[in-house]
């Protein structure tokens, strides 16, 4: 499996190399039409495959951000499972200390 991931990696980044270098030629990028703002708002001359790049890099992080907020809701539940389990492991531990020799009997329960 390791071994077609690194596979699979290599042919994307061939392809991302071949697409950066072929994309080298200057482009002005503006935030607002020329029109409306002129050429305030704008960047000129910049290679195109940074533009690719960056719009790449940026659909990452919002879309890590999104997932990270939609998985809110399963970290919190793990989270208090987490604690129950700590909880009961501790009661499981006083009964244990209470009933002395007579816990030999009772099963073990398992620790992570």
């Amino acid at each position: 499996m390791r071994t077609i991931k690194l596979i699979v990696l290599g042919l994307l980044a061939a392809v991302l190399i071949a697409l950066g270098v072929a994309n080298m030629g200057a482009v002005d990028l503006y935030l607002l039409p020329v029109s409306l703002a002129g050429d305030r708002f704008g960047l000129k001359g910049i290679p195109l495959a940074a533009v690719i790049l960056a719009a790449v890099l940026l659909g990452i992080v919002v879309g890590q951000v999104l997932e990270w907020v939609r998985e809110r809701k399963h970290r919190v539940v793990a989270d208090q499972k987490r604690r129950e389990i700590v909880q009961l492991r501790q009661e499981v531990t006083k009964l244990r200390a209470k009933l002395g020799d007579a816990a030999r009997d009772l099963p073990r329960i398992p620790t992570a």
